[in-house]
């Protein structure tokens, strides 16, 4: 797959990108929740350190967290998602994002779909999109990209650094540290806390240090998302 070596002139398809985190996330396919919410965050961190999305398409603030209708559909059969089945030699990434994708890959790629799901739960696009629905209510509602801009640079940080940081210094894996997985645990943990008692700061960054025997009762992880796995 070719690397530009300027900027990305031509937008990209939602499809596309998929299909390179696919390439890249290892020897097993990826399921179909885990996949949307790769592909949110890598537009989410890209629209917040450039100012510009990756990709056209918008995210829906669907029950289980953003997606993108179109690649739900495209991506149902688990034989899309397999990394042997990507044909992403024509596709052409600037340095910026492709070095994202696999900074993106890096933290979050360890979580699971209904781990990410969680964490889409816990942050303001996906809130303010859905707004007085009920917690399992149907929704078609578009998640604003300028709330995704807004949120990932003033409230979160990816492998340590802030979309400002990313900005000015490139994005690179400079250490292992630099790209520990977020740990979901810590993170909700961390975010009851400050619920009770939140302080100066009451979100804090996405990676939290560790904590030793997290108390995870009371995390959902029984989704029924059977069309979306399936």
């Amino acid at each position: 797959m070719p690397v530009l070596a300027g900027r990305q002139d031509v937008m990209l398809a939602a499809n596309d990108v998929a299909s390179v985190i696919i390439a890249r996330s290892g020897g097993r396919p990826l399921t179909s929740w885990s996949l949307q919410k790769l592909l949110y965050y890598v537009q989410a961190w890209h629209v917040a350190i450039t100012d510009e999305p990756l990709f056209p398409e918008r995210f829906q603030a669907y029950t289980y967290g953003p997606v993108i209708p179109q690649v739900r559909h495209d991506r149902m059969d688990m034989a899309t998602r397999r990394p042997s089945e990507q044909r992403i030699e024509g596709i052409k990434l600037d340095q910026l994002a492709s070095d994202l994708i696999d900074l993106i890959i890096a933290v979050y790629g360890s979580m699971s779909g209904d781990e990410l799901s969680n964490l889409t739960h816990l942050e303001k696009p996906w809130l303010e999109a859905r707004g007085d629905l009920p917690s399992d209510a149907p929704s078609s509602e578009p998640i604003s990209t300028q709330a995704m801009a807004t949120f990932y640079r003033s409230e979160r940080m990816l492998g340590g650094r802030t979309a400002a940081d990313l900005a000015v210094g490139g994005i690179h894996l400079q250490s292992q540290s630099a790209a520990d997985p977020v740990d979901v645990g810590a993170l909700l943990a961390s975010l009851d806390a400050a619920l009770a008692d939140p302080g100066e700061d009451p979100w804090g960054g996405a990676n939290l240090p560790p904590v030793d025997d997290l108390d995870m009762e009371g995390i959902e992880t029984a989704h029924r998302r059977a069309n979306l796995d399936q």
